[in-house]
């Protein structure tokens, strides 16, 4: 007997429950879904808790161990490395599955040593652990009941690298992001001048969210990886950590010596293993034949079809491979990367049937080396039509019979030059026609099909992205969105989707779609689920059973193409790999696992209806939030991602204490439950620690912006209040100072001076001294002074119109100085700034470039209304936009002369708050209005070696990072984007929460070269400054440094400012 989560699986019953499993699924085919009586599950209810401990989910009780087991990783890593409080053990019991297990203990490991020392404290106290990177698995395998060793959101740690071979190959630990390690390799060629730009081989749609950890332990592929450029034929080595503490380096050969004494018995069971699999043709066949399409069901066991048993240290590294954390960890992985080929053209055919497009795939399949195939079935087209410009540049897609099985097919070619690009295409179309597929698409097989601008074929693939956040945003409130992962050979693929399609009408799934990589045979299944019932979940098991044998054992296929087998398919390993496969399965597992202590009841589990069990149930809090679904690609962008909570997190115990509250009201108890207090003391730091900037909704598919969650909620703290009742004291306070914005705002720049003047006296150390010990007492609503803070801005100067010239280009444009810009000045010290505000810098470059400026009237006074918005003063916050709205519709005449505000952040509010549509239209960020208005008036010429330039996030929301790049480029000879999604400055709470920001520069690295930093927002100048060591300031200051007017203009000369009203205004 083999023990698998603590269950006994007697091998006497496995062939009875096989029979047990066929019969009921043969009668979920014959039966309508009124019929249906599917299998009870067994569920605690929540009051009851087992006795004792066992280890299965949901029996993980702690009897002592893990009391035991926490107190003995304190004491070797420290207080801080464990989590046990309610709140954040419940924000991670969820990854981006819909399940749900809270972890007794969360464990923060930064090194492989602290890895050693807690499996040596798990061994001795027999408490199971799972490793988790960013959390993004989609099938229940990142989550336990048990102990949780957390990798991603911890600091520096888990994220080196090394580039070999001139890029060919990349060593990575597993806390990088692949989206971030391709942009490593970018910067790496760039730097080196390198022909060939070159990427690791996995492409998953999460990249920019998922960690290499997650991407080796689940075998992760995407859209053009197809199955010979994941990580099983990519990777060259990795570093293993097996579950008794002992270290195999796999490139390293005193490492391999050494274990190959000290693990003979290990790698002798496999070799015997590999001896035994090769002698058996049937075996070896299913093998093949099962790994000719992507399959992430099970263990990697081609690795012992595809080495020689004399060679079981190349059979264990890739069995490591898709093993999901279930056999040993990898604490780092060399790849052989891939080339990336630049040159790139997209189709998009029209088909009348799903089965034609399958076709279609085959064809390319089998007689051509096609880069990408996705299809998209009729229900997907649906959703397309709504997504502007693809019916534009497909109009037969909106031809296609509603109720018909039209299709899909999204076709991509590469090159690494032109003439290879046109080669591929037409060998593309060469194949198709002679397919003799019938193709509704007006273009047909001919060149035109073919979009070779980036405008254009991203508008295909942006559709292609799209889809999930569609169907997972249009779901009921409180149900999961579902995606299944499924694949089979292109020959049975149209037959397949077909099938599928019949299932989920079968079951009355009328919003699932099917998608997915068509050339790797591999669909993705979209759809809707509640588990709000009983009923409801025994209509989830109906439909999964049916899918399950439909593809497994009609078409042969996979259960699991690309997101890992987890808790989801666990059940169904041995209807896909019959049991001669699995048995083998168990006996890997019991080889590296003998305990059961690595992830348990993942990959494999004894249980059948595990799939059913713990499912994850959102309870509606707010509408802004409740369509999450939990994906996690959020939480890379988040500053507090260290610190706190993300907004991954931040949303589900937002939910869960929303739950605790109506309970608490329906049940009319006089006392809270302990639960509930917890959590709302918790969520008082996890609130004040949010930014607020949005940057998740950069990232999230269904665009959830928790920082607008936040800002309500500060909202109805501070402003809240019953109709005809006072405002409260704060709101009343912040709508006092908004009435007199230019006063108070004038009253900053001494204050600045005096504390500048402070500090020129006494010193940086006695300063930060005083500083620190006013902050501390001031309960986060004192600024902590840094040796970066600004002096105070000079005023505003007005310039004497220039003399009349009549051969003079002078264009006249609207200048906001932002007030951030009109009361702070460069930093005391900064003496590149020569003590110049960001005013006077702008107002010389427009100068070079013949701009006549306009000052609003009246701009001493103006905000943009952020400062309050941030605060939660939304109320004050929206009649300040309104007041400047008006003021600049009257300065630029209604949106005839452009508009430019110094400030990245107040730009994108003004854009975001505005009304006017010609009046956004007119507005611009200081980059954008120099890229479009200036770069053609001025000369540029490098001046700085090196520099750092930080895109603050409000430019990257405005898509402004290239640009921004590009314009520094221009200006100096070598230049560092930093890595930093936002800086978590949020105006000044990053000055009185000085722990956020910290929490976020620490990822800075900038390079010892750099002199100096450029941004274009003030605040977060400051903070940068302060964690880099080196000035940062606005990108203008390096702008005017490197221009110089394009024409020689008469001596004394200077920009023109026009005043509205006939009146000039000092800031």
């Amino acid at each position: 007997m083999l023990r698998a989560g603590g269950t006994v699986r007697p091998r006497a019953l496995a062939p009875l429950k096989r029979a047990a499993r066929r019969s009921q699924a043969q009668a979920l085919q014959r039966e309508p879904p009124a019929a249906m009586v599917a299998p009870v599950v067994s569920r605690l209810p929540p009051e009851r808790k087992p006795s004792a401990y066992k280890n299965a989910d949901g029996m993980r009780v702690d009897d002592g161990r893990y009391t035991s087991f926490k107190a003995a990783v304190r004491k070797q890593l420290g207080d801080e490395a464990v989590v046990d409080d309610p709140v954040r053990t419940f924000a991670f019991g969820t990854d981006a599955s819909f399940y749900r297990l809270n972890p007794q203990a969360v464990v923060r490991v930064k090194t492989e040593e602290e890895v050693v020392d807690v499996l040596a404290s798990a061994r001795r106290y027999n408490t199971p652990v799972t490793f988790r990177a960013a959390g993004t698995s989609l099938s229940g395998q990142a989550i336990t009941d048990s102990v949780l060793l957390k990798l991603s959101h911890n600091g520096k740690a888990w994220r080196r690298y090394q580039i070999d071979n001139g890029g060919k190959q990349i060593t990575l630990e597993p806390g990088l992001i692949g989206g971030e390690v391709n942009r490593i390799l970018a910067a790496y060629k760039k730097k080196h001048s390198l022909d060939t730009q070159y990427k690791i081989g996995p492409d998953p749609a999460s990249i920019d969210s998922c960690m290499i950890g997650g991407i080796v332990a689940n075998n992760s592929s995407g859209m053009c990886c197809g199955v010979k450029q994941n990580t099983y034929h990519t990777m060259a080595d990795l570093r293993i950590v097996l579950v008794d503490g002992t270290v195999l380096d796999t490139g390293d050969a005193a490492s391999v010596g050494a274990f190959e004494q000290s693990h003979a018995r290990l790698l002798k069971g496999i070799s015997d293993l590999a001896t035994r699999v090769q002698a058996d043709s049937g075996l070896m066949a299913l093998i093949r034949e099962k790994y000719r399409i992507k399959n992430t069901t099970g263990y990697s066991i081609n690795a012992l079809a595809d080495f020689s048993p004399q060679h079981p240290v190349e059979i264990l590294k890739r069995l490591m491979v898709g093993s999901e954390g279930t056999l040993g960890f990898v604490s780092r992985v060399t790849y052989n990367t891939v080339p990336d080929l630049p040159h790139k053209a997209s189709a998009f055919l029209i088909f009348r049937d799903i089965e034609e497009a399958c076709d279609a795939t085959s064809a390319l399949k089998a007689n051509t080396a096609v880069d990408a195939v996705e299809i998209f079935d009729r229900r997907s087209l649906t959703q397309c039509e709504r997504m502007g410009d693809l019916p534009k540049l497909c109009p037969e897609i909106t031809r296609l019979p509603e109720d018909g099985e039209g299709a899909a097919l999204l076709i991509e070619c590469r090159g690494e030059d032109e003439a290879a690009l046109k080669a591929s295409i037409n060998q593309v179309l060469g194949a198709l026609r002679d397919s003799k597929v019938p193709v509704a698409s007006e273009v047909g097989y001919t060149e035109k099909a073919f979009r070779h601008d980036p405008k254009e074929y991203n508008v295909f693939w942006d559709a292609r992205k799209g889809l999930i956040p569609i169907v997972g945003g249009a779901r009921e409130t409180g149900t999961s969105m579902l995606l299944e992962d499924v694949a089979c050979s292109t020959e049975k693929l149209g037959q397949m989707s077909k099938d599928l399609i019949g299932i989920f009408r079968k079951w009355g799934y009328h919003d699932a779609c099917l998608m997915g990589h068509a050339l790797e045979g591999n669909l993705h299944l979209i759809f809707n689920q509640s588990f709000k019932t009983p009923e409801e979940v025994k209509r989830y098991e109906n439909v999964m059973y049916d899918i399950n044998e439909n593809v497994a054992i009609k078409h042969g296929g996979s259960l699991k193409a690309e997101h890992g087998t987890g808790r989801n398919v666990a059940p169904f390993v041995e209807m896909e790999w019959g049991t001669k496969a699995y048995e083998v399965m168990w006996e890997v597992k019991k080889l590296f696992d003998p305990a059961f202590l690595l992830n348990p009841g993942v990959i494999l589990n004894e249980d059948p209806d595990v799939h059913a069990k713990n499912l994850r149930v959102d309870h509606p809090s707010h509408p802004l939030v409740d369509r999450c679904i939990s994906c996690g690609w959020c939480e890379s962008n988040c500053p507090s991602r260290d610190l706190s909570l993300t907004p991954r997190q931040r949303i589900q115990v937002f939910k869960e204490m929303t739950k605790m509250r109506e309970d608490f009201t329906a049940s009319g108890e006089r006392h809270k439950p302990e639960r509930l207090v917890a959590f709302e003391e918790s969520w008082k730091y996890a609130e004040a620690t949010c930014a607020a900037d949005g940057m998740c909704q950069e990232k999230c598919p269904v665009k959830i912006n928790t920082g607008e969650l936040i800002k309500t909620l500060r909202q109805e703290a501070l402003e809240g209040h019953e109709e005809g009742a006072p405002p409260p004291r704060g709101a009343a306070a912040a709508a006092w100072v908004a009435g007199r914005f230019g006063p108070v705002m004038g009253l900053v720049p001494p204050m600045l001076n005096v504390v500048s003047l402070a500090h020129s006296i006494i010193g940086t150390w006695p300063m930060q001294t005083i500083a620190n010990a006013v902050w501390g007492v001031g309960n986060n609503m004192i600024p902590l002074w840094n040796p970066y803070m600004p002096q105070g801005a000079a005023p505003l100067k007005l310039r004497a119109p220039p003399a009349a010239a009549a051969d003079e280009d002078r264009k006249k444009v609207v200048y906001l100085p932002a007030c951030v810009t009109r009361s702070m000045g460069p930093a005391r010290g900064d003496a590149d700034a020569k003590g110049e505000p960001v005013h006077a810098k702008f107002l010389s470059i427009l100068d070079k470039a013949d701009y006549d400026v306009i000052i609003p009237e009246g701009v001493g006074s103006s905000c943009c209304g952020m400062i309050f918005d941030s605060r939660g003063y939304r109320d004050v916050g929206k009649s300040q936009a309104e007041q400047l709205e008006a003021m600049l519709i009257e300065a630029s005449h209604g949106g005839k002369y452009p508009i430019v505000c110094d400030t990245s952040p107040c730009l994108h509010r003004m854009k975001e708050k505005f009304t006017d549509p010609m009046l956004k239209m007119a507005m611009h960020e200081p980059v954008q209005f120099i890229s479009l208005y200036l770069k053609d008036r001025l000369d540029f010429a490098p001046v700085r070696d090196t520099v750092a330039v930080h895109v603050p996030c409000s430019s990257k929301k405005l898509k402004l990072n290239d640009e921004m790049i590009s314009l520094a480029e221009r200006c100096a000879k070598e230049v560092h984007a930093t890595p930093i999604p936002c800086c978590g400055m949020a105006g000044d709470r990053g000055m009185r929460y000085p722990e956020l920001t910290g929490s976020s520069l620490q990822h800075l690295n900038l390079p010892s070269t750099c002199s100096d930093g450029y941004s274009t927002s003030r605040t977060c100048e400051m903070s940068l400054s302060n964690h880099a060591g080196i000035n940062f300031r606005s990108l203008l200051y390096l702008v005017d440094e490197a221009t110089t007017p394009k024409h020689k203009i008469k001596a004394g000369t200077a920009a023109k400012t026009e005043q509205t009203g006939g009146r000039g205004h000092c800031c």
